[in-house]
C-alpha cells in the first residue's frame, strides 16, 4: 500500500467524528481535533492523526497503554487557584482537550494579570506541546508548555539518566512561541531526549532503520533497529555532548510537571501509576501525566507591535546569512512548520500506510464515513 493524501477539511470532519463516536464530548472533540490537525498540517506527523486510534481511541475503549487508559468525559477541576497561578487535576480524561483548556486559563490569567501559569495533573498524552504554546500568540503574548513524567522504577522504552543504565524518563518535551508581525512565529518544540519515542515507533512502521546514536537495546549498545530498542538517550548523548544538559533539561521540566503539579505524590492512585514496572503502593510515584502551562503578555515588557516586529528582523537575519554546506538557507524554529502547513492547505495531508489502515479500522467501527479522495 503506498502513503495516501487527504484534503484537511475532510480529515479534520472524520477526527472530530470518530471522537464524538467513540464518546468524547463534541466540545472536547473539537479541542483534540484541532491539537491533532495542527500537527499533521504544519508536518509534525508523529504527534498528529497518526495517533488517533492507538493513543486517543484504543486508550478511551479501555485498550490502554502506558499513558493510562482515558476516562472520556471527566472533569477538569481547579485544586489551588490564585490571580496569577492554578494548579488542575485532569482526573484520567483526555489530555488534548484538558490541555486546550488549562492553557485558555493561563491566558486569561495573562490578560489581567499580565501573566498566568497553570499546571495539570492526572491527565494523558497531550499531543504536540507547541500546539498550547503557539495559543499564547493570538494574544500578543509568549507561551510556554512542557509535559513530564518520571517511572521511578524503571519502563522499557523510555529515557535513561545521564550515567545510568535504567530508562526512567519520558522524553519530557518544552516549547515556547512568541509572535512576529508580519512573520510567523518562532515556535521551539522540542523533547529534552535525542529523538521522541513515537518517532522511533513511526521509523519503523516506515521500514526505516535508526541513526546510531539515537537509541540503545536491551544491553545498552546503540542500535540501528527501531524493533530492538528499549531506551532513548538524553539530548546530546554523550559528555562531549552535551548529554548532562539534556539529562538536566528533563528534571527541569519534570519539577514543573510532575513536582509543582502534585502529581508526584506519596500513595498514588495505583491505577493511575503508569508504565509496567510498579513500586510499592506507600511511597512516592507520579499518578498520571503532568502539565504546565504559561502566559506572559508581551506588553509587561514593552510595546508589543515594536516586539513583534523585533523578531521579524531578527528571523529575516538569520535567513539572509549564509547557509552551510548541505543547506539550503537558515531557518529558525517555527519557520519550515509553517511553509509546510501551507503546503499540505494546498496539496493535502500525507498518511502514511499503517495510518491509512488504522483510519479505516476506525471508519468501520464507528460508522464515519473515511473519504479519502483528496
Amino acid at each position: 500500500m503506498t502513503s495516501r493524501r487527504i484534503s484537511h477539511d475532510k480529515l479534520r470532519i472524520f477526527v472530530h467524528d470518530v471522537f464524538v463516536a467513540s464518546g468524547v464530548d463534541d466540545a472536547d472533540a473539537e479541542q483534540a481535533t484541532d491539537v491533532l490537525m495542527w500537527a499533521s498540517l504544519r508536518g509534525v506527523d508523529t504527534h498528529g492523526v497518526r495517533n488517533l486510534k492507538r493513543y486517543y481511541i484504543d486508550s478511551a475503549g479501555g485498550v490502554g497503554r502506558r499513558d493510562g487508559v482515558i476516562r472520556t468525559g471527566a472533569p477538569l477541576t481547579v485544586e489551588r487557584d490564585s490571580p496569577t497561578t492554578a494548579t488542575t487535576n485532569a482526573n484520567g480524561g483526555m489530555g488534548l482537550s484538558a490541555s486546550v483548556k488549562t492553557m485558555t486559563m493561563a491566558i486569561d490569567k495573562a490578560t489581567t494579570q499580565g501573566v498566568g501559569i497553570v499546571t495539570v495533573r492526572n491527565s494523558t498524552h497531550f499531543g504536540a506541546a507547541g500546539y498550547y504554546a503557539h495559543m499564547a500568540t493570538h494574544h500578543d503574548m509568549i507561551g510556554f508548555a512542557s509535559t513530564g513524567y518520571l517511572f521511578p522504577n524503571g519502563q522499557p522504552k523510555a529515557v535513561t539518566p545521564f550515567g545510568g543504565l535504567l530508562p526512567m524518563l519520558s522524553t519530557n518535551p518544552l516549547a515556547m512561541a512568541c509572535p512576529g508581525s508580519s512573520g510567523p512565529a518562532f515556535i521551539l518544540d522540542m523533547s529534552t531526549s535525542v529523538v521522541p519515542v513515537n518517532r522511533i515507533e513511526m521509523l519503523e512502521e516506515l521500514g526505516k532503520s535508526l541513526p546510531l546514536g539515537w537509541a540503545l537495546d536491551d544491553q545498552h549498545r546503540p542500535t540501528s533497529d527501531p524493533a530492538a530498542f528499549t531506551k532513548v538517550v538524553p539530548l546530546g548523548g554523550a559528555t562531549e555532548l552535551g548529554g548532562h544538559k539534556g539529562f538536566g533539561l528533563a528534571i527541569a521540566g519534570w519539577i514543573l510537571t510532575g513536582l509543582l503539579s502534585g502529581a508526584w505524590r506519596e500513595k498514588p492512585d495505583p491505577d493511575r501509576v503508569l508504565g509496567d514496572i510498579k513500586g510499592p503502593v506507600d511511597e512516592f510515584a507520579q499518578e498520571g501525566i503532568g502539565h504546565v502551562f504559561a502566559a506572559m503578555r508581551l506588553d509587561q515588557f514593552g510595546d508589543p507591535d515594536t516586539i513583534k516586529r523585533g523578531l521579524d528582523v531578527m528571523m529575516r537575519k538569520f535567513n539572509e546569512s549564509p547557509p552551510a554546506p548541505g543547506f539550503d538557507r537558515v531557518m529558525i524554529p517555527g519557520q519550515p512548520e509553517a511553509e509546510c502547513m501551507q503546503n499540505r492547505l494546498h496539496d493535502g495531508i500525507p498518511l502514511s500506510p499503517s495510518t491509512v489502515t488504522d483510519l479505516s479500522s476506525l471508519s468501520k467501527q464507528f460508522g464515519v464515513e473515511l473519504d479519502m479522495d483528496k
